[in-house]
């Protein structure tokens, strides 16, 4: 009876294993142990970083310890920040971008970012926009390797663009002023011509004089027929002087104010024919002859530029040309050096 009993319970029993536990599969890291894990070791760099820098950076780790404490003194909510970051890490969330948000949730996210001193434009097209807190963050990621020194407020450098930008017109108008008073006086000697030939009559000059800020042009287009200055007349083959020069031209071609001023007088005789002048002020003045038409009369303003009278040959000329005059405070001067011809 007691054999049978026993058979049973043997039977019932379960064998037990002569091998060893080696063998047998262990369990995996559940999910909340592996979050401890990461937390644990990023815990372990912090602390690693904190006390290899204090003996190699301390200045920098200075910053660093009153930047964390301006952080710890702001109104944050850590626990919810650290929370998403560890599901990130461990596999719940995207990782960058779970970073990128803790940084903005921590660390603010009025952070701005002044470029080296020779950025890319892309660096600066990316400060000079408005962007969202994730943007940031991620720059903010990229350049997590930058010196301490380029990090500043960009609201410094706007305003000193803006403080540029405002400087241009008065700079401008300053450095127009500045030309003005650079621009010498009517009648100043610019080039000396060293004349030593036949005295000249009185208030002749063969030296370039200043007109001053006077602006001009060329009264016709054409080639040089006669210089300024003693000849042989080409009438009268009489030696005297010259006083302007002709241009040739076209008869019936426009005549164009030198520049802007009033007609002083019109004419007409048998040396010049039909004669004007205008008075440009500052003792600046221009004379025509030889005109076929005058289209102007006396007292009349004109600007630089307007037809003033037509080409033509009355008086004593050899064709159609413009003799033209300069006088500068009284003095004439050879117009060669204020208008061009032409040369072909």
């Amino acid at each position: 009876m007691y054999d049978r009993a026993v058979g049973r319970a043997a039977r019932r029993r379960p064998p037990r294993s002569s091998g060893s536990s080696r063998g047998r599969k262990q369990p995996g890291l559940s999910r909340k142990e592996k979050v401890r894990l990461t937390q644990l070791a990023i815990c372990l760099v912090l602390f690693l970083t904190v006390f290899l820098g204090k003996g190699i950076f301390p200045q920098k780790i200075a910053g660093l310890q009153s930047r964390l404490l301006s952080v710890l003194t702001a109104d944050t909510d850590f626990r919810q920040a650290f929370s998403q970051l560890g599901e990130s890490l461990s596999g719940q969330g995207p990782v960058l971008e779970e970073i990128g948000q803790f940084c903005v949730e921590v660390f603010g996210g009025g952070v701005s970012v002044e470029l080296p001193q020779d950025p890319s434009m892309a660096e600066a097209d990316f400060l000079n926009r408005k962007s969202d807190p994730d943007q940031l963050a991620a720059h903010y990621l990229r350049t997590a390797d930058m010196p301490q020194s380029w990090l500043s407020n960009a609201q410094e450098d706007g305003a000193g663009e803006e403080e540029t930008v405002s400087a241009q017109p008065q700079q401008a108008a300053q450095e127009t002023a500045q030309e003005a008073q650079s621009v010498p006086a009517v009648g100043t000697v610019l080039l000396s011509a060293n004349y030593t030939g036949t005295p000249l009559p009185e208030n002749y000059t063969m030296d370039q004089l200043s007109l001053g800020a006077l602006e001009t042009m060329n009264p016709i287009t054409g080639h040089l027929r006669s210089t300024y200055g003693y000849r042989d007349h080409p009438v009268d083959g009489e030696y005297k002087f010259h006083n302007g020069v002709d241009i040739g031209g076209q008869e019936g071609d426009p005549i164009h104010a030198f520049a802007a001023g009033t007609v002083d007088y019109i004419g007409e005789n048998d040396t010049h024919g039909l004669y004007l002048q205008i008075d440009h002020g500052n003792g600046v003045k221009t004379f025509y002859a030889h005109c076929s038409k005058l289209l102007v009369s006396k007292g009349q303003t004109v600007a630089m530029g307007d037809t003033v009278a037509l080409v033509g040959s009355t008086g004593v000329a050899t064709g159609p040309h413009l003799h033209f005059e300069i006088k500068c405070a009284g003095i004439h001067v050879d117009p060669a050096y204020y208008v061009t011809f032409l040369t072909d």
